[in-house]
């Protein structure tokens, strides 16, 4: 992005906030052609650090750190994936659609059932930003 400062640090609270926004719109552009209908949904901090769980970025995260720190991190690293030009919205959209299951509309299953879309996608970023899975 042009005329935007930013580094490639995981913890800077900007990016995150940033981050949230993209995450939020993709995950709400996903959900809603799953559905089949327009929707818009919050992705919960305890999905998001599922993902990074799954996806073997976990220790992107500072050691100890609890779900919404690490919630924070993992929506960074999609913020940056993004200004990077190394995924798009739609791209990111479709991802997490094609791993969506039914779950995603039960009560108690659909924090997990998002945290597995979104270690799909997390497992891509994390090949594209070069990060060393664990």
């Amino acid at each position: 992005m042009m005329g935007m400062r930013y580094k490639r640090d995981f913890t800077d609270k900007g990016l995150a906030k940033f981050g949230d926004s993209l995450l939020n719109f993709a995950f709400s552009l996903a959900l809603s052609e799953y559905l089949g209908r327009p929707t818009g949904e919050r992705v919960p901090n305890a999905s998001l650090a599922l993902a990074l769980e799954m996806s073997g970025l976990r220790k992107l995260a500072p050691p100890r750190s609890d779900k919404h720190v690490r919630g924070d991190v993992a929506e960074a690293i999609f913020a940056y994936a993004w200004l990077e030009g190394l995924i798009t919205i739609d791209e990111a959209a479709r991802i997490i659609r094609e791993n969506l299951s039914e779950d995603v509309t039960h009560f108690t299953r659909k924090k997990e059932a998002i945290g597995k879309a979104l270690a799909v996608l997390y497992r891509e970023i994390g090949k594209r930003l070069e990060l060393e899975a664990r």
